[in-house]
């Protein structure tokens, strides 16, 4: 479809690019239900132990990427900004020692709050656009409501 180039419709506007769909602009969500289910279900066959201490490692990770990926994108030279990210590392580490320290059914209820928490945290720096890609943080975002979802609903991580 081209538009006219009269006086109302600049010559810039005279091709545009196909319209995606929805489900097309949410290929990061896809992405991150897929490795959800991937993940519980690698981890589900696992002892009760292995899948806490999995789960502790993984939401402290997540945390120890957006500030790895801030710095590497040189988006942490603002100091409000590296805080941030320094906390939530050490909140989600918080959320990991806590994990380990209790039984596995109390476990499963930290580690499904600290997923909850970093979703939270995906959405924020999805709208902020900034630390990581945007679609870096859709993708998380989904895989960690469904992984805390699998771990309150399943027992499983």
């Amino acid at each position: 479809m081209t538009a006219s180039t009269t006086p109302d419709a600049p010559a810039t506007m005279a091709r545009r690019a196909p319209r995606r769909g929805p489900l097309a602009r949410r290929w990061p969500t896809a992405v991150g239900v897929v490795a959800a289910a991937a993940s519980l279900a690698l981890v589900a066959p696992l002892p009760e132990r292995v899948q806490t201490s999995v789960g502790a490692w993984s939401v402290l990770l997540a945390a120890v990427i957006y500030l790895t990926w801030g710095t590497a994108r040189g988006e942490l030279s603002d100091r409000r900004l590296l805080g941030a990210q320094t906390a939530a590392v050490l909140t989600f580490g918080a959320v990991a020692v806590a994990a380990v320290a209790v039984t596995p059914d109390a476990a499963r209820v930290v580690l499904a709050a600290g997923w909850l928490a970093h979703a939270a945290w995906d959405v924020a720096h999805h709208r902020a656009g900034r630390v990581v890609p945007r679609w870096y943080a859709e993708t998380c975002m989904a895989a960690d409501v469904l992984l805390a979802v699998g771990l309150l609903a399943a027992g499983a991580l």
